[in-house]
């Protein structure tokens, strides 16, 4: 799943035979699945404007794993623990935030 999605970001026609904004949609790739791949995960963080490196965003994308393992997190989900996760990194506190969350309930009820 990892190395479609980001086949999929960097040459959306290597997979897609029509193009969402023919449609007037935009491209969504599901990023909150056991499946996901960091790539995808940085792109939603570049999307959010969130300034992570390579290792936080593979350190994010073990947790989302984690996490989907219990049951699939919205993209609301994932956005919300990304924004936490950059938000805490001003205060160093960034691996505890990570580690202080065991379900997606969690992140669901923040």
């Amino acid at each position: 799943a990892g190395i479609h999605a980001k086949a999929i970001l960097n040459n959306p026609s290597t997979y897609e035979i029509l193009r969402p904004e023919d449609f007037g949609m935009t491209r969504y790739v599901a990023i909150g699945h056991r499946l996901t791949g960091w790539n995808a995960v940085k792109n939603r963080v570049d999307q959010l404007g969130l300034g992570l490196t390579d290792s936080d965003c593979k350190r994010v994308t073990n947790k989302i794993k984690n996490l989907a393992d219990i049951r699939p997190l919205s993209l609301d989900d994932v956005d919300k623990l990304l924004r936490m996760y950059g938000q805490a990194m001003d205060t160093d506190s960034h691996h505890a935030i990570l580690d202080s969350i065991d379900t997606p309930d969690q992140i669901t009820g923040m």
